[in-house]
């Protein structure tokens, strides 16, 4: 299911109100109560079913048959729905009155050979009805009572909820139910024996879940590490089956044998490193693993996060599943806010940049000119930022509302000052988890200084290889390893010397001009590839070297996570909560400093609606100038809270920094290039347009143009602002909040576009 599509929105708020009734107890209205908790597990499923009929309990089969208009009775859906209410109310009866022994070690191991043993009958079944040719036929008959075994799982966890004790074990179970149907909507769309997609997750689930068991209860080292073996074989193996067949048995073995071009199951490499980073940690004896297969199950279908990301390690989720959190209204509130950030930043702008400029530049970039061509790559980086930072934000969004906290995964990437700190700022899950997980192993930057270098250039490699099967994608980590790698030799080098720098830089100037000088004699008859060897490894020392000497004096240390909401959210009227000065600033003098930023902050805003009214009535020309003023107020007042004299002491270093951003930004957009091109030749096809240096944008249209604009102009917002329209939505009444979001709703299904673009990492 996508987050962009209509149907999450009734998806997370089913969830959430079956979360959040699942947190009451008492007997006052306890069966109406499961009767609400029923239909919303009912509107979940069918959802995916998208079929009144797959329904067997009476409750949703005839309340929302009713609601559609097609209520009907047969002796065929009377039968369905007895056997249902009957399935339904034996499982209520078991979750109720035996919920000590499921939340059990016992009951749990019980519960995992159950699952064990269905993952193999229906394996069975689909491996002789595939031989038979009647798959599709036994795929529609357990289709049809697929809905008995989710009301077998849900009555059960609604069950577990009425008891005090165990109503952390209910509400885990509707948090599986709900992240295995969230999954299995993509599964069930695809054709054949990927509709069984969910059940190999679920295989390689109980496969980790034991191992890790006997990881944690095994001593000899020789026996864990063959544990571990088995594991990363089990998870690394489906993900090479899938992802990396067809290239290595063509593209590098060059063998004789039929593709199979195989469909990649949706987000399979972040549950796969998901999964490893927990049989690692138990064999590194940093966590203990769990004895509940229902939690560790939770938190590898976790549905915020389950497609693309962030991964999430299991010491930080796992924990939360054991001790669930509360809901907080201003947490959910901020959850919301973020959901609709993200919304923001995929549909309007995103997308935008995808179908108008970038698919079109990258399929026939010998159709554009050089700037056109040059806006294209661009684009893109905005596009895969604005994109995957959007997937993250909505999935922790949506983590928020039910009172979880996921790690943060972007923090703008591209106002770095060298590539290292890109790689702190950009897919902060992954880097991480390469570093930990692969970077660490290989050897870190223990032993001789070679050796670091080598480790980033085979981690960053290795990186891009897990990015997908394409000599491009290796290009790509193998620009961002050879950076890093020259990055860190200067501050090695640096750390030890500081007069060492100015002779360094020399040398690299030295190695750059007898690259060009190549480039213009000896091989100036030469293709394409050689020269672009040569470029690079002659550019890449001095523009490595340039941007860690700019960025030196100018450490970006780690944001603290801003308050939530320090107030109240009952300020009354929205434009009381609008003048209120700012929780953090406190004393007379403070707040009557604030009062400036608070007024070009409510300028900002007026700016914005402006902004918005000229998209739909007012000319083009209006539509620039309205996007540099709205991100000029957002930094005026950032600038007038902090103080002119505060910031005039770093003028240099903010100029410094500032060309060392522009720098890093170059590189970054030449290796995109080969991340998104759709072969190597393709990617040297874009930089042969590039190379041709025609000056002609007629395809920079107006809707192009401000698309990039606002791009830029939302990753360097103002930070103070930012977080100014964040305390104050999270401030202001409940109808307030409504109608803002209900306005948001209306201008993002104006700026929508026909075609749904599914988001960048789905595909990996």
């Amino acid at each position: 299911m996508l987050f962009s599509s209509p149907d999450y929105p009734l998806f997370l708020i089913a969830v959430f109100f079956l979360y959040a009734l699942a947190r009451w107890g008492g007997a006052h209205l306890a069966w109406a109560r499961i009767a609400v908790m029923v239909l919303l597990g009912d509107v979940v499923f069918l959802l995916v079913a998208k079929d009144p009929d797959a329904l067997w309990d009476p409750i949703g089969g005839a309340l929302l048959r009713l609601a559609i208009g097609e209520l009907s009775w047969s002796p065929v859906m009377a039968w369905h729905w007895a056997v249902g209410a009957a399935v339904l109310g034996g499982a209520l009866a078991v979750g109720r009155h035996h919920a000590g022994w499921i939340a059990s070690d016992r009951g749990q191991a019980w519960i995992a050979r159950g699952i064990a043993c269905v993952l193999g009958a229906v394996g069975a079944t689909v491996a002789v009805a595939w031989h038979a040719g009647t798959l599709d036929d036994v795929t529609a008959a357990i289709a049809a009572h697929g809905h008995l075994l989710v009301l077998v799982v849900l009555g059960t966890g609604l069950g577990a909820s009425r008891v005090e004790a165990y109503r952390p074990l209910g509400r885990v179970v509707l948090l599986f139910v709900a992240s295995a149907l969230f999954y299995h909507a993509w599964a069930a769309a695809m054709p054949g024996a990927y509709r069984y997609l969910l059940g190999l997750l679920l295989g390689m689930i109980v496969l980790d879940y034991y191992l890790g068991l006997w990881i944690e209860r095994t001593a000899a080292p020789g026996w864990r590490k063959a544990l571990l073996i088995v594991s990363l074989c089990s998870n690394l193996g489906i993900l090479f089956f899938f992802k990396y067949a067809d290239f290595f048995s063509h593209d590098v073995l060059h063998l004789h044998v039929q593709p199979l071009h195989l469909i990649l199951p949706a987000g399979i490499s972040f549950h796969t490193f998901q999964s490893l980073s927990y049989t690692i940690d138990v064999y590194r004896k940093q966590l203990r693993a769990t004895r509940s297969i229902v939690q560790f199950a939770t938190f590898v279908l976790f549905f915020p996060q389950l497609v693309a990301g962030p991964i999430v390690r299991a010491q930080d989720l796992l924990p939360q599943l054991g001790d669930l959190p509360a809901l907080e209204l201003e947490k959910a509130t901020a959850g919301l806010f973020r959901i609709v950030v993200g919304l923001f930043k995929k549909i309007a702008l995103a997308d935008t940049l995808a179908l108008a400029l970038v698919d079109r530049v990258f399929e026939a970039p010998e159709r554009f000119s050089s700037i056109e061509v040059v806006a294209g790559v661009y684009a893109y980086a905005l596009q895969i930022y604005l994109d995957f930072s959007a997937y993250s934000d909505i999935a922790i969004g949506s983590a928020q509302v039910l009172g979880f906290t996921l790690p943060e995964n972007f923090r703008t990437p591209y106002r770095s000052a060298n590539l290292q700190e890109f790689w702190r700022r950009w897919h902060i899950s992954l880097s991480t988890w390469l570093r930990d997980y692969l970077y660490i192993t290989l050897g870190g930057s223990k032993g001789a200084p070679w050796r670091t270098y080598v480790n980033l250039i085979a981690t960053m490699v290795l990186g891009g290889l897990w990015h997908g099967a394409s000599w491009a994608f290796i290009v790509w980590g193998a620009l961002h390893g050879a950076g890093l790698a020259v990055t860190r030799y200067f501050q090695r080098t640096t750390e030890r010397h500081a007069r060492a720098a100015w002779p360094l830089f020399g040398r690299c100037v030295a190695i750059a001009a007898i690259g060009i000088a190549l480039l213009r004699s000896a091989l100036a008859d030469a293709g394409t590839w050689p020269k672009l060897v040569v470029i690079w490894l002659s550019i890449t020392p001095l523009w490595a070297v340039l941007t860690a000497w700019l960025s030196r004096d100018t450490p970006v240390k780690a944001e603290p996570a801003a308050p939530i909401a320090t107030e109240s959210a009952t300020f009354g009227l929205p434009w009381r909560a609008l003048f209120r000065p700012s929780p953090e600033l406190a004393g007379a003098a403070a707040v009557h400093r604030a009062r400036l930023p608070e007024l070009v902050r409510l300028a900002m805003c007026l700016a914005g609606i402006g902004l918005v009214a000229a998209l739909g009535w007012g000319p083009r020309w209006t539509w620039i100038p309205l996007v540099g003023l709205v991100w000029g107020l957002g930094i005026a007042a950032d600038i007038a809270e902090r103080g002119v004299a505060e910031l005039r002491p770093r003028l240099g270093g903010y100029a410094r920094r500032a060309l060392s951003v522009v720098l890093v930004f170059q590189y970054v957009c030449l290796a995109w290039i080969f991340f998104r091109a759709t072969s190597f030749d393709n990617a040297l096809a874009v930089l042969r347009q590039i190379a041709t240096r025609e000056t002609d944008h007629a395809n920079l249209v107006p809707i192009v143009t401000l698309a990039l604009m606002a791009g830029f102009a939302c990753h360097l917002f103002a930070d103070g602002s930012f977080r100014w329209l964040r305390l104050r939505f999270v401030a202001l009444p409940p109808w307030a909040q409504g109608a803002v979001l209900a306005a948001v709703a209306l201008v993002l299904r104006e700026l929508g576009h026909t075609k749904i673009v599914p988001f960048i990492y789905f595909q990996f």
